[in-house]
């Protein structure tokens, strides 16, 4: 799914919404463990996006194609966010905007989930979320771009994908001890 996509699935079933923000509020349920379980992530979607009122199935079928393409970033041979943003050949301040837009989306839904076992997010992982909260404020007011704009802009991208990762990893369950590795002394 590409940007237009999402924004058509926006307009359609979710104006309050722009496609950074639904992308990124998918990818803050993912990097707070949620997951898409056949047959319940539709109710999941309808209580986070409608109050709980069912979404008509076109509305589910454009989510189910936004969860997999935000889903795919978590593959052991991915680990590359994906965050759904105007193409490069738009101006930097649109660009910049919806980068805003998508951490506030992340947020969201890192919101949304429930923590498992109640426990507090430390060092990187708390500074990460604490760095998408402030990219999520920043003013996108700028005098007129130039490289160096570009560059920064480029460098909190990347920022934000790697802060998005250290959270899904953060939020992973503890794997469990093999039992036939431990042994009784």
């Amino acid at each position: 799914m590409n940007y237009t996509q999402a924004a058509e699935l926006c307009q359609n079933f979710f104006p309050d919404l722009t496609p950074s923000e639904l992308s990124g509020m998918i990818h803050g349920l993912f990097g707070h463990g949620f997951v898409i379980e056949s047959g319940r992530w539709q109710q999941h979607m309808s209580e986070f996006l409608a109050s709980g009122e069912p979404l008509p199935d076109p509305a589910l079928e454009g989510l189910e194609q936004l969860i997999a393409f935000c889903q795919k970033d978590y593959q052991v041979d991915s680990f590359s966010i994906d965050l759904m943003r105007p193409e490069d050949d738009l101006p930097l301040e649109q660009r910049a905007r919806a980068i805003g837009e998508w951490c506030q989306g992340y947020l969201a839904g890192y919101g949304l989930v429930p923590s498992k076992d109640g426990k507090e997010l430390e060092g990187e992982a708390k500074e990460a979320l604490h760095d998408i909260g402030e990219i999520a404020q920043i003013d996108f007011e700028m005098s007129e771009p130039d490289e160096e704009m570009e560059k920064a802009f480029m460098t909190v991208c990347e920022h934000i994908k790697m802060s998005a990762l250290l959270l899904f990893q953060a939020n992973q369950p503890e794997p469990m001890p093999d039992p036939e590795q431990q042994q009784l002394h």
